[in-house]
């Protein structure tokens, strides 16, 4: 809960204010705002670069799509974008989902946003449907990007 600020200013540089994402992350965190079907269990993870927040990660358990687990959000920094720093936060998250014994992982990813869905893929994922993409197994979420054909 420490991270909640940093994580908010960062998310805020996009979209929406501050103060909205402190109450946004700081309630999904506490569990009391909660996405459809989320259970209780959720965690986040940040990336820094010399102590400044430059990634986020969150994700929780579910049961939405038949999944055990929903990755909320991930968010990179514009110039730390390209250099690895989603791909780390992926396989911590993905590591957790293990630790959970949450193997099947859905994402929801408008069918426009061409880059996640690349990342995802490049992870492990397959598309579900339109909206959605979805992990089979957490493990190859977390064991890193595959390479490329």
């Amino acid at each position: 809960m420490d991270d909640v600020p940093a994580m908010a200013a960062m998310r805020a540089l996009d979209t929406e204010s501050q103060e909205y994402w402190e109450l946004r992350i700081g309630g999904y965190l506490r569990g009391s705002h909660s996405p459809q079907q989320a259970l209780r269990e959720r965690a986040a993870f940040v990336a820094d670069d010399a102590g400044k927040v430059v990634g986020l990660v969150a994700g929780h358990r579910t049961r939405r799509y038949a999944c055990d687990a929903e990755l909320q959000w991930i968010d990179v920094i514009a110039n730390y974008r390209g250099q690895g720093v989603a791909s780390r936060l992926l396989q911590a998250m993905g590591s957790w989902f293990v630790e959970m014994d949450a193997l099947r992982v859905c994402v929801d990813v408008r069918p426009e946003n061409e880059i996640a869905r690349r990342l995802y893929a490049r992870h492990g994922a397959i598309p579900l449907n339109p909206h959605w993409m979805v992990w089979e197994n957490a493990h190859t979420m977390s064991s890193g990007p595959r390479p490329s054909a």
